[in-house]
């Protein structure tokens, strides 16, 4: 699901997510709640190192969450979080 820059939405205070350090956003996910949908971006990292082997290219996850209070939606500063890597099933016993 691969999201253009003017589809992401912004911040109000017109700070932008996506400058040249970064790739455009990738939407991966939205969320629906009672009173609110997040929206979820993944970006990497555009910074390349000249040392062999590079290191993997960062990754960073944020979201922006719409609301609606007294009639009127309401759009958050991006709030940028961990990723926390899928875990294999697993077992265990006593």
């Amino acid at each position: 699901m691969n999201n253009s820059a003017t589809n992401l939405p912004s911040s109000s205070s017109g700070t932008s997510i996506s400058n040249n350090l970064w790739s455009h956003p990738e939407r991966v996910e939205i969320i629906e709640w009672d009173d609110s949908i997040e929206f979820i971006y993944k970006q990497t990292s555009m910074i390349t190192y000249s040392i062999h082997p590079s290191p993997p290219p960062e990754i960073r996850v944020f979201k922006i969450i719409f609301s609606c209070v007294d009639g009127k939606w309401n759009k958050s500063e991006p709030i940028f979080g961990k990723i926390i890597p899928k875990q294999e099933e697993g077992y265990e016993f006593d």
